[in-house]
């Protein structure tokens, strides 16, 4: 069985969430302060509801969630909902009574545990804290020990002091509590590998073996010898006849208590050194190690110890709950943890992590993420394998994703561009627009997708239901390609145009300049004389047709990009190009931007008559030929970061600053 869904209510940072688990790995990321520490105690307060000794619960009225929109003197109930997918008969019989039938479908069925802690004022005023739990349907069915004993998770802290819980005799030392429950251990003998059982019997047997061996003579005298000085002295200090004494022995020669002194240390030589002499053998200690190595050895120790109680069936059901697992480890230590992480769901173990690296997120299988945002204090996810997101959108994302582009699950809202021009200009351009606007501070997330589709991002942000998207904001900018077409436009069987004469139609086009080097239809209206060759003249009117269609058409990608503006995203094209729209906001950004070309090209010779939006195609005819649009971006955005009174008289193109205006407030 696994927990496939949780329901969390007024709880510290979380007024209400849902989330829904796999069986296997489950990473919950996010920024800080979305609630990834307290969906973590909800889960150690709940699947812990059996242990004696609980570390962690609703204790006071600081656990219950305050709404900073409404000011009531009463805190709403906080309220943990749990429903557990069943996946053998066994867990049925386990867990009778959290049972749960679907009415409609009696073989549908699952398991629900429920919890609610309420405040209870009396005439004083005085709080009290109260709650009641209840398992199945009914609030009167009580949640059995015996079943709750049932569930057994571990948890790994963040930043835990790793070193200090290895030491020998640490209260929580995994690998003490590891040899506590092993069962089973292996032995050498003439070379060939037995294994034996470790039960109760075998294990005084063992404490005896150890005791024969320390039970000699120098021993005991040394020891009896050293008790004897510490009394002589204590009976002295202390008043007559309190019978101040001592008892001093090596060990406790009981299993147990033996291997709370296991010592851990890393061998400092490899066995090819050593050439099988292990009396040459050094050791460091775990305080020589650094903070990642001892958290991974702690780790390593946890889930040893996880293994080893759900090989031996101890309990039905087994997680594995981990904050920040890539506390102190660098990005390839994270990859090879992680990895093998995402392994343990073959012991059938369900893993709940939580993290805000980039790098796990590149590294994790899409389905396995629950992504976690605040917008307006208010706290909502993500999990794709919910969402509307197709087979081939996820392949694509999982291709295309990589550690810098992950980026945009922590964000506060996303700009998707098209190309290296728009990724260079846009914080700029933002913070022209306003210092409001400023994109690091506003948390907003700079996606170059180079100019592939957009379908796969757009699907994160555009459902139109709310808990199937992303709830911070998307803006997609492109260009909408207007007047771009092919040298197959022209094709038609009927008029006798196959592909190769389509194709002269083309560079007889392209020549005459009414096709520029962007293979886009210009200089056409359509009363233009063509002044075609004689082979093709006799198809002008059909070729006319086929320019006036296209010539104000605007591309497949960008009339696709439209359609995507749905929910929390909005898509706004260029007029033509980014370039484009950038030269004819005003003859002061023209001067500007040509000015800055000029410099890179100092003896080109630009147009210098006929109108603004002339002029601005002679340049970006250069900028396609020299294809030096990216230079010519990071030197316009030095120059607008250095030059205060240049940049308070650029224009930014409306459809930049809306795009920027939408993603930051919404409008």
């Amino acid at each position: 069985m696994y927990l496939e869904k949780l329901e969390i209510k007024n709880f510290r940072s979380i007024s209400y969430l849902q989330l829904y688990f796999q069986r296997g790995l489950n990473i919950i990321i996010g920024e800080n302060n979305t609630g990834k520490s307290a969906i973590v105690d909800a889960l150690r307060i709940t699947l812990g509801y059996a242990k004696q000794w609980r570390d962690v619960g609703v204790r006071n009225d600081e656990d219950f969630h305050v709404d900073v929109s409404e000011i009531k003197d009463l805190l709403d109930p906080v309220e943990f909902h749990l429903r557990f997918k069943i996946e053998s008969p066994q867990d049925a019989h386990t867990f009778h009574g959290m049972l749960v039938q679907d009415p409609d479908d009696p073989q549908l069925q699952w398991l629900e545990m429920h919890f609610r802690y309420f405040l209870e004022e009396n005439a004083l005023g005085t709080k009290t804290l109260k709650y009641r739990t209840w398992a199945g349907v009914l609030e009167e069915n009580q949640i059995k020990g015996d079943e709750a004993q049932q569930i057994y998770f571990s948890y790994l802290a963040p930043l835990r002091n790793a070193e200090q819980e290895l030491r020998p005799y640490a209260k929580e030392n995994k690998v003490i509590s590891l040899f506590k429950e092993m069962s089973k251990y292996t032995i050498t003998v003439a070379g060939v590998e037995q294994s034996k059982d470790l039960n109760v019997q075998a294990k005084k047997e063992l404490a005896a073996k150890l005791k024969s061996v320390i039970d000699d003579a120098d021993w005991t005298g040394l020891i009896k010898s050293g008790e004897g000085l510490v009394n002589e002295h204590l009976e002295k200090a202390d008043i007559t006849k309190k019978n101040s004494r001592i008892h001093l022995r090596l060990l406790e020669y009981e299993y147990n208590n033996i291997i709370k002194g296991l010592l851990l240390r890393r061998p400092a030589y490899s066995a090819d050194l050593l050439a099988g002499d292990d009396t040459k053998q050094k050791f460091f200690d775990i305080n020589q190690n650094g903070l990642g190595e001892n958290n991974l050895i702690y780790a390593s120790a946890v889930l040893g110890d996880l293994k080893n109680r759900r090989i031996l069936k101890k309990e039905q059901y087994y997680a594995l709950l981990i904050e920040e697992p890539e506390a102190h480890l660098h990005p390839q230590k994270q990859n090879t943890f992680f990895n093998y992480l995402n392994n343990l769901q073959d012991f059938e173990v369900q893993v709940f992590i939580t993290s805000h690296s980039p790098t796990l997120t590149a590294k994790s299988d899409l389905d396995s993420i629950i992504i976690l945002q605040k917008q307006l204090n208010q706290i909502s996810s993500f999990t794709f394998n919910k969402s509307p997101l197709t087979k081939e959108n996820k392949s694509y994302l999982r291709k295309f994703v990589d550690v810098t582009k992950s980026q945009l699950f922590f964000s506060n809202g996303t700009i998707l561009v098209e190309g290296i021009s728009e990724a260079l200009l846009l914080p700029v351009f933002a913070k022209m627009v306003g210092e409001k606007y400023d994109l690091d501070k506003n948390g907003i997330e700079l996606v170059n997708i180079n100019g592939v589709a957009f379908e796969s991002f757009a699907r994160l942000y555009n459902s139109t239901q709310a808990g199937q998207r992303l709830p911070s904001r998307c803006a997609i900018i492109t260009d909408n390609d207007k007047g771009i077409i092919t040298s197959t436009l022209f094709i038609d069987q009927s008029a006798g145009i196959d592909k190769n004469l389509s194709k002269e139609i083309f560079t007889c086009l392209l020549n005459k300049n009414f096709i520029n080097s962007d293979n886009r239809v210009v200089n056409y209206s359509g009363d233009s004389d063509l002044l075609l060759p004689a082979n093709v003249q006799a198809h002008e009117a059909h070729i006319k047709t086929r320019l006036s269609a296209n010539v104000s058409k605007i591309s497949s990608r960008a009339a696709n990009a439209m359609t995507y503006s749905s929910g929390n995203l909005k898509s706004y094209l260029a007029e033509y190009t980014f370039e484009f729209e950038l030269l004819t906001a005003s003859d002061f950004n023209f001067k500007v931007v040509r000015g800055i070309y000029t410099a890179m090209h100092n003896r080109t010779d630009f147009l210098s008559t006929g109108t603004l939006q002339e002029k601005a195609m002679d340049l970006l005819e250069r900028l396609n030929k020299n294809k030096d649009k990216s230079q010519l971006a990071e030197n316009l955005s030095y120059f607008l970061e250095t030059r205060p009174k240049s940049r308070g008289k650029f224009i930014i193109p409306d459809y930049l600053s809306n795009a920027i205006k939408w993603v930051v407030d919404g409008e």
